[in-house]
């Protein structure tokens, strides 16, 4: 009874791939802010890092339930094939 989860099949949801192309994205701009804002010494900089991390961390929060939800539906989804074949 080994049950195996094909990430790739998963990552294929529509809902992770905008969560991927968005928080990719929001991420550098983070970084980014961060050091210019900080070699600069500019507040708006630093309030464009506090808003695109916090968009970040929660698209990535996000993106991770979901990954795991489909996650769990994979697998409950091969349990129930295995049940039957018995």
């Amino acid at each position: 009874m080994v049950i195996k989860v094909d990430k790739k099949v998963i990552r294929q949801d529509p809902f992770l791939r905008i969560c991927m192309k968005t928080g990719i994205p929001l991420s550098i701009i983070a970084v980014i802010s961060l050091w210019t804002g900080q070699s600069i010494g500019s507040a708006v900089l630093g309030m464009l890092f506090i808003v695109s991390a916090s968009l970040a961390i929660v698209i990535g929060l996000a993106y991770n339930i979901r990954f795991v939800m489909l996650s769990i539906r994979e697998v409950r989804r091969q349990q129930a094939e295995e049940n039957s074949k018995r």
